[in-house]
């Protein structure tokens, strides 16, 4: 865990389900008394409401839906011939609003609340409902669909909107423990010429993609869009089970995306939509976790800790300023110090062991291991065991067996067998379609991969320093090889010497090609707005501007050594 002042995420999209039990149907029977106490339908429209909320002016708007398939309870508690839905409209009155009402406004923040009944043995059109949980009494499920506010404030704005039409709010005060979410997203918004490195080949969403995502297992998504302009629409999806490989603790299925808003192309530099956003959102879809209304701020802190590790392991700052762009939601600066984990990128160390596993095995398979692993490459459906010993000639008992033997690269779920990656898979089809000397040659580059992957003891070192001092990396500058754009400021140029001396350390105990730190430039601005630039890492020695804390720490040093120390030394000097 990482205590810091984060570049504060903006809240995106939300979906949340609060269920309210304890009055039964007593609160939807106070909603449907909203439209009969309405006389202005016809002459005044629909009912409507201001409040202030977070900040802002909020305009309401109420509606029902009698267009429903749900059948009224047959029971002494219902009062109603049909089974209408309330749906509550509201949008805050800020710099994008519009000013229509608010069901007919754009809602940029702003959302709907949608008000059913519930009670046992629900029927629609005479048929069972099913996912309807069963509380063994009436009550109401209150939906709110909602962008940009906060996730935690989502139960006070509902109390808020709905008691605004003289709805009691004791109705609403207490929100069944099943309460959940259905989605849930935070974002930033970064620069457009600095977020390559996040979508970019070898970036963080496609490598998770391609490393975490089974051949066959379960849902999995990747796209990417590219028509419009590079990055224009690159997302990828991993399932609760391997959220947990990405970052330890992790539990939430969640989409990673890079991805720009309509018509980017014909907007201005100053415009934020002409910046992109990279956003990570809980998807119930691929989740097998359920997110209570009281799992909220773990919900949030795991959203954003993905968030910001994909922006480390891209080599972008996390703390605010650049690269970040503002828009009315997001501030693109620091928020309040909080809590969040930061792992050094798990790609490199997955990549080596699948590569490892591919190469252990390989060199041990028999023919029948060999077989069945190429038929699982070359097929394209879901595979059983069965179907296996089908189509391979194999007994059944010969592929559990093959199962058993290559577990490091199969994997056998709900009854079907698949390659435990699409990175494996490659490697695979290629060690099958290999000749033996062309297995001799990927052998040997294992033994590459291997001694690079030792080197990965010191890439936390590089991690460390981009942290520290808040650097941004630019592998494709037009002046130099690479240049590395330092946020932190010095407090005079001995200290930033002393900076560029520590970054260059990190960057050669992780950069170990010929090059070393040739061609590489850093850029850094000084406390007293003084610029510098420091071509291929070189920072000279020297002495410490009088006066500054600098000298004032080298001072220190020299006073705190004891006579004995300072002869010793001496001696130990001349003897040599």
């Amino acid at each position: 865990m990482t205590v810091d002042t984060f570049v504060q995420c903006a809240p995106h999209e939300g979906d949340l389900h609060l269920v309210f039990a304890e009055h039964g149907l007593g609160p939807y029977f106070a909603m449907d008394r909203i439209r009969k106490d309405h006389d202005g339908w016809q002459t005044e429209g629909k009912p409507t409401r201001s409040i202030q909320f977070d900040g802002d002016r909020w305009a309401l708007c109420y509606d029902y839906d009698t267009d429903n398939p749900l059948d009224p309870w047959n029971h002494e508690e219902y009062r109603l011939q049909t089974v209408p839905e309330f749906r509550f409209y509201f949008v805050a009155k800020d710099s994008l609003y519009n000013g229509n009402q608010a069901d007919q406004s754009r809602r940029v923040r702003g959302g709907t609340i949608t008000v059913r009944p519930r009670w046992p043995n629900l029927t629609a059109n005479g048929e069972p409902v099913r996912g309807v949980p069963n509380l063994g009494g009436p009550y109401i499920d209150v939906q709110i669909q909602a962008s940009n506010i906060r996730h935690d404030l989502y139960h006070q704005l509902a109390l808020e909107v709905i008691t605004a039409f003289d709805v009691n709010p004791k109705y609403l005060q207490s929100p069944h423990e099943v309460s959940n979410w259905n989605d849930a997203a935070v974002y930033v918004r970064i620069d457009r010429s600095q977020s390559g490195p996040v979508y970019a080949a070898d970036g963080p969403i496609a490598r998770t993609h391609q490393l975490l995502e089974g051949d066959r297992e379960g849902y999995r998504e990747h796209k990417e869009d590219h028509r419009k302009l590079p990055g224009y629409y690159v997302s990828t999806q991993i399932s609760d089970r391997r959220s947990h490989d990405l970052i330890k603790g992790h539990t939430l299925g969640k989409e990673i995306k890079h991805y720009y808003s309509q018509y980017p192309e014909n907007r201005e530099p100053d415009d934020p939509l002409y910046h992109p956003k990279l956003e990570v959102s809980f998807q119930t879809k691929i989740t097998e976790e359920t997110v209570y209304w009281d799992d909220t701020d773990d919900m949030v802190r795991e959203l954003e800790e993905t968030l910001l590790n994909t922006l480390d392991w891209a080599e972008l700052p996390i703390c605010g300023g650049e690269p970040f762009f503002p828009d009315p939601y997001f501030t693109a600066e620091d928020g309040q110090q909080r809590s969040r984990k930061l792992v050094d990128c798990p790609l490199p160390e997955i990549e080596d062991a699948q590569e490892a596993a591919v190469m252990s095995l390989w060199g041990t398979t028999t023919q029948s291991d060999k077989e069945v692993i190429e038929y699982l490459l070359t097929d394209g459906g879901e595979v059983s065991p069965a179907k296996a010993a089908e189509e391979t000639d194999y007994s059944y008992r010969t592929i559990r067996e093959v199962v058993d033997r290559c577990e490091s690269v199969l994997r056998h779920t709900y009854g079907k067998i698949e390659i435990a990656s699409k990175h494996q898979r490659e490697m695979l089809l290629s060690r099958v379609r290999a000749a033996e000397e062309g297995f001799r040659e990927a052998v040997e580059d294992a033994v590459l991969t291997a001694a690079e992957a030792a080197t990965g003891r010191s890439r936390s070192k590089w991690s460390e320093a981009r942290r520290k001092y808040n650097i941004t990396v630019n592998s494709d500058p037009s002046d130099c090889r690479k240049l590395l754009t330092v946020a932190y400021q010095p407090e005079d140029t001995y200290e930033a010497r002393e900076v560029i001396r520590e970054i260059k350390t990190a960057y050669l105990a992780t950069h170990d090609d010929r090059g070393g730190a040739h061609g590489v430039h850093a850029v850094l601005e000084l406390e007293d707005g003084t610029k510098k630039r420091y071509k291929s890492l070189e920072a000279k020695t020297v002495a410490p501007k009088k006066g500054s804390s600098a000298a004032r720490q080298f001072r220190d040093a020299i006073e705190s050594v004891t006579e004995e120390e300072w002869e010793a030394w001496k001696n130990g000097r001349t003897t040599t």
